[in-house]
């Protein structure tokens, strides 16, 4: 064999190891993280019914994610600087200005929880007006709603827990709240404090989206948003997603 032969087959024989080690590295993913129960949770066992979503779409493509748990403020730099994905993130103008996003993981959906004894009831934003209703301080329930609190008598919420608080002792008639938050803090309360309150899950007064993300600055985003999205769309078609949701809302009960 002439020597030239022997520098091909090796230029052959380099290029395919390094092939191979670019393909095995593209399935380890590093994702960055924050803690936000019941959709994402740190604990092993109980991950978060998010987070098995985001397992179970990264398993379709063969892809391994190496989670890292940080601070929020921290998880946004990680993304830009660090090259990182990341999930549970709304679009916002900057954001999208800087990230690419997946398809919606889940629709967080907003609903008013009251107590049984104001009997509340409504139509329509105006009949809203004789109840004290418990609002977030952090959060925006849609432009409608939003532009039709400053008629309506409010209290602002430290938390949606605190929110639930308030209800039981009669400060607030009824607190706007994401149904599966809902879900999960009134399984903290006993089951005399579940019956004093209604959840109105049918009638959602906002929907907010979210996504997996990562930076348009990184050269492989499209890439993993892409076999994220096809992975995402055979867990739903499987009916995967549907059971991971149902197994959330009946170990809450």
């Amino acid at each position: 064999m002439s020597i030239i032969k022997y520098i091909s087959l090796f230029l052959v024989m380099s290029t395919s190891i390094v092939a191979n080690k670019i393909i095995a590295d593209s399935n380890n993913i590093n994702i960055s993280v924050g803690i936000a129960p019941p959709y994402i949770n740190e604990a092993e066992k109980e991950v978060g019914f998010v987070t098995k979503i985001i397992l179970e779409s990264l398993k379709e493509s063969k892809n391994v994610p190496n989670f890292i748990v940080k601070d929020w403020h921290q998880v946004s730099s990680a993304v830009d600087l660090e090259h990182h994905l990341s999930y549970w993130w709304h679009k916002t103008p900057e954001r999208e200005k800087k990230w690419y996003f997946s398809q919606p993981i889940f629709k967080a959906e907003f609903v008013f929880l009251a107590r049984k004894d104001v009997r509340f009831y409504w139509t329509r934003y105006d009949q809203l007006r004789p109840y004290k209703i418990g609002l977030s301080h952090i959060q925006s329930y849609g432009p409608l709603f939003d532009s039709y609190i400053q008629y309506l008598q409010t209290e602002t919420l430290i938390s949606d827990y605190s929110g639930i608080k308030a209800l039981l002792k009669g400060d607030v008639d009824a607190i706007l709240i994401e149904k599966s938050m809902a879900i999960h803090l009134l399984s903290f309360f006993n089951k005399k404090e579940q019956n004093r309150l209604e959840l109105f899950k049918n009638k959602i007064i906002y929907e907010e989206p979210y996504f997996l993300v990562c930076a348009k600055s990184f050269s492989n985003c499209n890439y993993y948003i892409e076999v994220f999205n096809v992975g995402l769309n055979k867990v739903k078609s499987s009916g995967k997603y549907d059971k991971i949701i149902e197994e959330f809302s009946r170990g809450h009960k």
